[in-house]
């Protein structure tokens, strides 16, 4: 009796597995394979040969590697951490019900309902220096150098204006997130500890904080496993430039494949970066708290 409803819970799962294993699984075990073999399109006559690790030695021994994965990195860190302080600030706002609460959330959420490639031209628009709104308003302050180098032709402002961009967007993100878990949260303990006189900032601390912590690490994983990929936004607002100053490592395997052809080498770009996503979300596992016992 036991099997058969084994084999009914298996049934109900199928489907799910299926379509885990066409999306996800298929594609990774693919880009696995081409990565360990030299693969350029551009050369048919050299055709595939079979390289075992040397693409991984050559993208490791490459600066230009290393100095990519800095960017991301920078990119990542700057903009989760970002998204986590305004999110958490807007979160606690709304907590609180008030007249046209609900109004307030739905306004909120525009950004993020907004696709990654009307961000990156919208974003260019504000920040070009003829009509956009935002070299104007920084002139107007006093910072007339604007005019001679823009933000976006700026190697030092251009990444920090990619970075605003997806924090713009995806902030409403974390706001929903941690809200959603502020909402959940028992009353009890803030019961008891106003009683004991606790005040407010120690009823964050040591009840709100610990008890967040689950949708914390859902927002902040969920947030660095998209950091990591980003593309659309990069893409429209500098195509990786100035230079390479905003290229990412996402960019730059999609430079391999689609303008060098070099497929093999791409994929093994990809795949760095993909083993660095499973190398973060350890670090935030591990500095949270979460453990399988919680």
């Amino acid at each position: 009796m036991s099997e058969r409803k084994n084999f009914n819970h298996i049934q109900y799962i199928l489907p799910s597995l299926l379509f885990i294993l066409l999306i996800f699984l298929i594609p990774i075990v693919y880009t696995l394979v081409i990565s360990f073999f030299s693969w350029n399109l551009l050369r048919p006559d050299l055709g595939i040969k079979y390289v075992g690790f040397q693409n991984y030695l050559q993208a490791l021994k490459n600066p230009f590697t290393w100095e990519t994965i800095g960017r991301t990195f920078y990119f990542v860190i700057i903009s989760v951490l970002l998204e986590l302080i305004f999110g958490f600030s807007l979160a606690l706002s709304l907590n609180t019900e008030f007249k046209g609460w609900k109004i307030v959330q739905s306004i909120i959420l525009i950004p993020f309902m907004i696709a990654p490639v009307v961000v990156g031209f919208a974003w260019k628009f504000i920040v070009n220096n003829d009509y956009g709104p935002l070299p104007h308003l920084l002139i107007n302050l006093g910072l007339t150098s604007i005019t001679e180098n823009p933000l976006l032709a700026n190697s030092t402002t251009a990444m920090f204006m990619v970075i605003l961009a997806d924090v713009w967007e995806y902030t409403p993100f974390v706001t929903l997130v941690l809200l959603a878990g502020l909402k959940a949260l028992p009353q009890e303990p803030y019961e008891a500890a106003y009683v004991d006189g606790a005040s407010a900032i120690q009823r964050f601390f040591y009840i709100t904080l610990p008890l967040l912590r689950p949708s914390i690490m859902v927002a902040v994983v969920i947030r660095t496993l998209t950091s990591l990929r980003v593309f659309d936004t990069i893409f429209i607002m500098t195509g990786g430039g100035p230079g390479s100053a905003t290229e990412t490592l996402s960019f730059y395997g999609y430079r391999l494949a689609f303008q060098s052809y070099q497929m093999g080498y791409s994929s093994t770009i990809n795949l760095i970066s993909f083993f660095l996503a499973i190398i973060f979300t350890l670090i935030y596992m591990k500095l949270i708290g979460w453990d399988s016992n919680e």
